[in-house]
């Protein structure tokens, strides 16, 4: 009982900020009002934000159906440019991982792989799994990760937004009626429970999502999610986001946001960038290399990407490069990287490396 009531008041909070933000005519309303409010309830109040995981998968498989139906074929051609802008993706992924590392490391204090794992641009859930299982100071870590989402996702809409920018974007005619609405929904959620058994990465959300391009795409089928439908997805997905600093606790709390916020600004410094210098050698909107490039979740950026306009394709394959990339290198590389630190310590003083955890020296 106490989950669903944490759970009915964090929606509410998210509904009631995604609609303040809507009527203010902000960017991408329905996302960063949710997002922030949720945020602030968190934080300010130090209340728990709850939001069940059913309830989660169903909201990303029609928000991943409706970014898949707004695929275009013309847009794939974007892929033509894929290796240099996956080129571009690893040295972004190094670069902003190491300028993070630096500024956590010597501006917080942090200890190494307290530092490392907060440093690590994108997937979130891994991440997290890594760090507990390396013994890094997991609360530093979470107020790094969601402190560099929750920022790209209320700023960049007022970077990038244009002047169409708070309109809800929609998908299908508007004179669709509720079968075609259900069909959309009925596919979104057959493609959730399918695609884990294929092992497509963040499968509620990818897994609509290409079956979306296909059907869209191809024209065998016209999808359907209307500004009822779409609005409610956008705010779930800003209460998850903003849900991640639940359990922050005040103690030290200023020293490390001076850190992470550092730590966010050298990592999209880093972004902005080599999003630059792609943007300019493939002729690839900077707003859509960019939004590939950001250090935010998978999730969250082909939100983005969607409701500024930007080729949709072109991000969540990149998105979906860097989960890989992360998804393989970082379980391998960590604790290797640890192993190496825990020798140097033992060599440089022997008997005391083994003596206490990896962040002990916080």
């Amino acid at each position: 009982m106490a989950s669903a009531r944490a759970a009915i008041i964090t929606l509410v909070v998210a509904a009631v900020g995604g609609v303040t933000f809507h009527a203010l005519s902000f960017p991408a309303a329905y996302l960063t009002g949710s997002a922030t409010a949720v945020t602030l309830y968190t934080t300010l109040f130090r209340q728990r934000a709850v939001i069940p995981n059913p309830l989660r998968n169903v909201t990303f498989a029609i928000f991943g159906i409706m970014l898949g139906a707004g695929i275009t074929p013309d847009a794939l051609t974007e892929l033509t440019t894929l290796p240099l802008a996956l080129a571009g993706l690893i040295s972004v992924i190094a670069g902003a991982t190491g300028a993070s590392y630096v500024v956590l490391r010597q501006i917080g204090g942090w200890d190494r792989m307290t530092s490392l794992m907060g440093s690590i641009p994108g997937h979130f859930s891994l991440v997290m799994i890594v760090a507990m299982e390396n013994g890094a100071a997991v609360e530093k870590v979470v107020l790094a990760q969601a402190l560099r989402l929750i920022a790209l996702v209320t700023l960049i809409p007022f970077i990038l937004g244009g002047s169409n920018a708070s309109v809800m974007r929609t998908v299908g005619p508007e004179d669709a009626t509720l079968v075609d609405v259900g069909v959309t929904v009925a596919i979104a959620l057959l493609a959730m429970v399918l695609a884990p058994r294929l092992r497509i990465p963040a499968p509620a959300l990818m897994g609509p999502m290409l079956v979306g391009a296909i059907l869209s795409g191809s024209g065998a089928l016209t999808l359907v999610v209307p500004s009822w439908l779409a609005a409610p997805a956008f705010v779930f997905l800003g209460a998850s986001i903003g849900s991640r600093f639940t359990g922050i606790r005040p103690a030290g709390l200023p020293r490390m946001l001076v850190a992470s916020v550092g730590s966010f600004i050298v990592a999209v410094a880093v972004a902005v960038a080599i999003a630059v210098a792609v943007s300019y050698v493939l002729g690839v909107p900077l707003g859509a290399v960019f939004l590939a490039y950001a250090p935010g979740g998978l999730d969250a950026m082909i939100a983005l990407t969607f409701l500024l306009g930007f080729d949709v394709a072109f991000v969540a394959v990149l998105h979906t490069a860097r989960m890989i990339i992360l998804g393989f290198s970082v379980p391998l590389l960590i604790p290797l990287v640890r192993r190496r630190w825990e020798q140097h310590d033992h060599a440089e003083c022997p008997g005391s490396a083994d003596a206490s955890p990896p962040h002990a020296t916080t």
